[in-house]
């Protein structure tokens, strides 16, 4: 048997390797050649049908036993390889196969598949020979050796029922996939920790010797020793080579006959005998006749010592989440080789009822076995199961009752048969776990996972089961720590608001001027996307991104915070006083790393906006060591921060470690919004706000700034920001403006009043002169986060209800023409989002009267639509560009 490993899952009870790409033979009889045309003629009676798959089933059944008897063999030894157990091994040796009787009944009982087998597993070898030795160290040599045995024996049936319990509960309240939290290299470290006990338990069982350290391994060198153990050795290498080259079925259990057969075969050859292979070691001993009922005579009650029970109850947690993690894996390997639909966690509760009967009647852990089960799935009477359903049951009968036979049996197997039969076995099965999750699983993991394998391997054999499995599971926590922290959990973008712009807001923004590029081009908004759970381990690499992008002037002197303006900006067109104050020196720009900028055209930092929209949560030190930390060096800098997208406990811990001010700031450096459009609208706003006073000042008026719902604007004033410079000076141009105005009909909305919807006809045009309007879509998809707490949130806040927030419309700004120039249904919602919002609007019917009664009015409006158009397209240019 050979460890069964796969891309996509891997079974952990040591069985036939096998990927699950690998098509499967067809089903078919032993030994019954492919069917004539004359047999087609001539169908088998019914009576022949039967007969034919009784034998199938039991020949089945019978290879089966045979594969698994060397293996129940090894398996016991592993479990008592505590020294003190050698004398009462050859009885400790048929409890095993009593247990895998129970669990192959009752697993044949409760499956949905006829076929399936249900062995005792290796999965929890380890921890029932930690408990044994655990026990028996606990009570030491005072203590009589018949109570030693029985408080074993008690504390290893107590511990596989506890397991069964723990199953059925498990599936019961149907939570299959926690087990699956587990993680894999840690598993995998001790598979292969379950390869290296195999082989050092075979080495010991063929030689004698007790190898319980380094030191002792010197004694197999030994002459005696090696005789002992060579045979055994280069078996189980062989089968490992002949069973990876040759996949038939009949080549494992072919090779486990012949070896004793070659074994009694070449003895007469030697000149030997079998009473001199037995005096020299290479049988056991024969001893008393053994009966069951002296065997459960080492079950005394009255002898137990209950009191060393409870020390064991870690081991026994632990021993479940490895046996959970390792059933699940071999129920889904099952399903997905059958092709059947079983339930994970009904068949979690099957096996957990097997280990429950288990431990009752003084057995060990199991489970499915995938190996045979796929093996007896091949080749399981199928024409005789199609017309009786469960008479595939008989090979899980026929594999119980060889079982029940060995241990029937009044003497040990190891006298009969040759020890480095069973002990080739379980170096084989040693070796194949070894090499498939020591060396195989390297090209199959990352680096750090591989790591984590090779060190839970170390620290199993360096300081046993429980030790090492905590240390694998903390080292597999750091690594994920460390790739977390190292993830994507941070983006620079370059984004400017879904705001439409009057064209003298759109002028400021993004024109160029003075042979610069545009003010945005020139990157006074840092916009930084954070994503994930930010953490600890995250802030230090944060903070480093950070520095690496804000660029500040290379002058020492802190700079003074920059004067923000809190109000609407409506009038004025954009642009930012300290990213166009001339600097005649041009000073150097530096990022807060000290770096230089390589980019002559960039400007200084002002604004640094953190999105916390795709944050799902965030711990104390993050908020302090990191976010706190940057905005005390932006307030040196004379850097506004603003942070977005918050959720209510993010924004608490911001609030409680003084990142956000909870009182009105004495100083503005730092402003918070609902969202990501909101903060870069509020940025923007500033530069324009800004880049207008520093405008008025050089043309030497004063500059004000009256809030939008104090007045309209008026149509012939957003109608001429809109035309070229040396159009505006035209006396002409103005009195058409005026005529112009005289086509468009003033209306009043109210807030939450709906402008039109979508799929309207298209048949009006919009000029926004007051207030505030926003443009909805209907979102195809709305992405959900999860939040740290378990509860979903909406990605953005930008929606409203089930519709998505695409656009926000300023005084000034002309709306709806898309629609109304493809002359096609309305793609979005326009709707008020202010008390006094007024718009000017023209019907195509005006239009039309317009172009027949003016044909330069016509033209005007024409060159006006087309002109805003085009800065809108330029807005989104920008984006691509930047």
């Amino acid at each position: 048997m050979r460890p069964s490993f796969s891309p996509r899952r891997v079974t952990v009870d040591g069985k036939a390797q096998r990927f699950d790409g690998d098509a499967l033979p067809p089903r078919r009889s032993f030994g019954t050649p492919t069917p004539s045309l004359a047999a087609a003629m001539h169908p088998p009676s019914k009576q022949q049908l039967y007969a034919q798959g009784v034998l199938q089933a039991i020949t089945c059944g019978v290879i089966i036993a045979i594969v698994l008897c060397p293996c129940m063999i090894g398996f016991s030894t592993i479990i008592y390889s505590y020294p003190e157990f050698e004398p009462l091994m050859p009885m400790l040796m048929k409890l095993i196969f009593v247990s895998s009787v129970v669990h192959q009944l009752v697993i044949n009982w409760l499956s949905p598949l006829s076929y399936a087998i249900g062995q005792v597993q290796d999965a929890g070898l380890i921890f029932l020979s930690s408990i044994a030795a655990s026990v028996m160290t606990e009570l030491g040599p005072h203590v009589p050796m018949d109570e030693r045995i029985a408080t074993v024996l008690f504390t290893l049936s107590i511990s596989t029922a506890f397991v069964g319990v723990g199953l059925i509960v498990l599936g019961k309240l149907r939570l299959a996939s926690l087990v699956q939290y587990l993680p894999t290299p840690v598993i995998g470290g001790y598979l292969a920790y379950i390869g290296f006990f195999m082989v050092k338990g075979g080495v010991s069982l063929m030689t004698g010797l007790h190898l319980t350290g380094i030191v002792s391994w010197v004694d197999v060198l030994e002459l005696h020793a090696l005789a002992l153990a060579a045979p055994g050795v280069i078996c189980g290498v062989l089968l490992s080579f002949i069973t990876s080259r040759y996949r038939h079925f009949a080549v494992f259990p072919c090779c486990l006959v012949m070896m004793p057969v070659v074994f009694f075969l070449l003895l007469p050859v030697f000149g030997s005998t079998v009473d001199d292979a037995r005096s020299a070691g290479f049988l056991a001993t024969e001893g008393p006749s053994i009966s069951l009922s002296r065997i459960y005579g080492l079950f005394d009650v009255f002898k137990v010592h209950w009191r060393v029970i409870p020390s064991q109850v870690p081991t026994m947690m632990s021993m479940f989440l490895v046996i959970s993690f390792a059933s699940s894996l071999d129920i889904a390997a099952i399903r997905m080789g059958t092709e059947s639909t079983m339930d994970y966690n009904e068949q979690l509760q099957t096996v957990g009822a097997s280990n429950l009967v288990s431990g009752l009647t003084g057995g060990y852990t199991g489970s499915y076995i995938f190996s045979q089960t796929m093996f007896s799935f091949r080749f399981y009477p199928n024409e005789v199961e199609e017309r009786c359903p469960g008479f595939s049951r008989l090979i899980g009968l026929t594999l119980a009752v060889c079982e029940l036979g060995i241990a029937l049996l009044p003497h040990s197997l190891m006298a009969i048969v040759p020890k480095f039969l069973f002990g080739s076995v379980m170096i084989f099965i040693g070796v194949e776990l070894l090499k498939t999750w020591l060396f195989g699983v390297f090209a199959k993991l990352l680096l750090a996972e591989y790591v984590t394998v090779v060190c839970t391997f170390v620290f199993l054999n360096a300081f046993g089961v429980q030790v090492g499995l905590g240390c694998g599971v903390a080292l597999a926590a750091f690594c994920f720590l460390v790739e977390y922290s190292k993830s994507q959990m941070i983006r620079v973008v370059h984004k400017s608001s879904n705001v439409i712009r009057n064209a003298d807001q759109h002028a400021l923004l993004y024109a160029h001027s003075n042979n610069q590029d545009s003010l945005l081009r020139r990157h006074p908004i840092v916009t930084i996307e954070l994503q994930g759970h930010v953490f600890f381990g995250s802030a230090t690499r944060i903070q480093n991104c950070v520095k690496r992008v804000v660029y500040v002037s290379s002058s020492q002197t802190p700079v003074e915070s920059p004067k923000t303006f809190s109000r609407h900006d409506e009038y004025l067109p954009l642009l930012s006083s300290q990213e166009s104050r001339v600097h005649p020196s041009h000073p150097v720009l530096k990022n807060l790393e000290g770096e230089v900028c390589t980019d002559e055209n960039r400007t200084a930092t002002r604004f640094v906006v953190f999105d916390f929209s795709q944050v799902t949560g965030m711990d104390a030190t993050a908020a302090r060591s990191c976010f706190l930390a940057l905005k005390l060096l932006f307030r040196q800098q004379g850097i506004t921060v603003v942070y977005c997208g918050m959720q209510e406990d993010v924004e608490f811990l911001l609030r409680a470690n003084d990142v956000i001010s909870t009182e009105s700031p004495v100083e503005d450096d730092h402003h918070v919004t609902a969202d990501l459009d909101l903060a870069l609208d509020w940025c923007e706003q500033q530069l324009i706000l800004s880049a207008a006073r520093r405008k008025s000042a050089e043309r030497g008026g004063s500059f004000t700034s009256d809030p939008l719902d104090t007045q309209a604007l008026s149509l012939t004033k957003v109608f001429s920001a809109y035309l070229p410079d040396k159009w505006k000076s035209q006396t002409s141009v103005s009195a058409q403006l005026g005529d112009l105005a005289d086509y468009f009909e003033v209306r009043n909305w109210s807030e939450d009043d709906d402008i039109f919807n979508i799929d309207d006809e298209s048949d009006t045009l919009y000029v926004l002169l007051a207030g505030h309007v926003s443009l909805f879509t209907t979102p195809s998809t709305v992405s959900m986060i999860e939040s740290s707490t378990g509860s979903f949130r909406q990605k953005s806040s930008a929606l409203l209800g089930d519709r998505e927030l695409v656009g926000r419309v300023r005084a000034g700004c002309i709306f709806g023409d898309l629609d109304y120039v493809l002359e096609q249904g309305r793609v979005i919602d326009a709707r008020s989002t202010s008390p006094n919002t007024i718009t000017a609007s023209i019907t195509r019917v005006q239009v039309e009267r317009l172009r027949q009664e003016r044909v330069d009015l016509a033209c005007l409006l024409q060159e006006i639509l087309l002109r805003a158009s085009y800065m809108t397209i330029a807005e989104k240019l920008h984006l691509i560009v930047v």
